[in-house]
């Protein structure tokens, strides 16, 4: 079982995309074991979404590969990676609004080819969420913060290994944030991976063991939270340029 959680999870080797003449990723190596919790930052332009996209299969790299659970995925496409335990969110909420809070559960079930013994983490975080009140409502007229919530246990339904959150908490009030961070953080405790790429500093102080800094698609810095985002190049490229939330 040590063995097991020492090992990589998902990890990246020598990742590079260019598009036309911008470096978008510049040879990005990467490794996140089973149950850490890792934030990704950096400035507007970084490269972190170009990342993301490498990382699911969205984007196909110019070099480099990707290893999920210790297979070589480089070439697969996303929904082959997410048949083999990746899931994840984006920026922009793609749940079905016309459809109903279960309804939505549903589709996220049955789009999955996993054993359905291994939604331990969805059934967690659909309780601490409290997303059974409203399953009967229209996916659209949750308030925001439900909307994310719905977004995350439809992703977490499919039971994946490992988690990919592109900005879970953008339009959130700093109290949801918060409770948002601690339900993931108890995520993690029980063995899920989880990489967050997220803007809101308190956030990332409150959730990452790790965080990894990209700028110019490259990685600047990479350690303990508290480490790197008390390093002064950190603040010029990154913090100095973002208002941190009240806690």
């Amino acid at each position: 079982m040590a063995s097991d959680v020492a090992k990589p999870v998902l990890c990246a080797e020598a990742l590079s995309k260019r598009f036309g003449g911008v470096v978008a990723s510049d040879r990005i190596d990467f490794s996140l074991r089973r149950g850490e919790m890792r934030c990704v930052i950096g400035p507007n332009g970084a490269g972190k979404s170009t990342f993301f996209g490498l990382l699911c299969g969205i984007l196909r790299p110019d070099a480099g590969r990707v290893f999920l659970k210790g297979r070589d995925v480089t070439h697969l496409p996303a929904f082959r990676r997410v048949r083999m335990g990746l899931g994840l969110t984006f920026q922009t909420n793609r749940t079905f609004h016309a459809l109903t809070v279960a309804e939505n559960l549903e589709t996220a079930r049955r789009a999955s080819a996993r054993d359905a013994a291994d939604d331990a983490h969805f059934r967690a975080a659909y309780a601490a969420f409290d997303l059974a009140g409203s399953a009967r409502l229209l996916a659209r007229e949750l308030p925001h913060h439900q909307l994310q919530w719905l977004e995350i246990c439809m992703a977490l339904r499919r039971g994946p290994d490992v988690l990919l959150l592109d900005e879970p908490t953008a339009g959130m009030s700093p109290g949801e944030t918060m409770f948002t961070a601690d339900v993931l953080k108890m995520l993690s405790r029980d063995g899920l991976a989880l990489i967050v790429v997220e803007h809101d500093v308190a956030f990332v102080r409150k959730v990452a063991e790790t965080v990894t800094v990209l700028h110019q698609g490259a990685v600047f810095a990479e350690g303990p939270v508290e480490a790197v985002t008390q390093r002064e190049d950190v603040r010029q490229i990154y913090l100095g340029r973002v208002r941190e939330k009240a806690g």
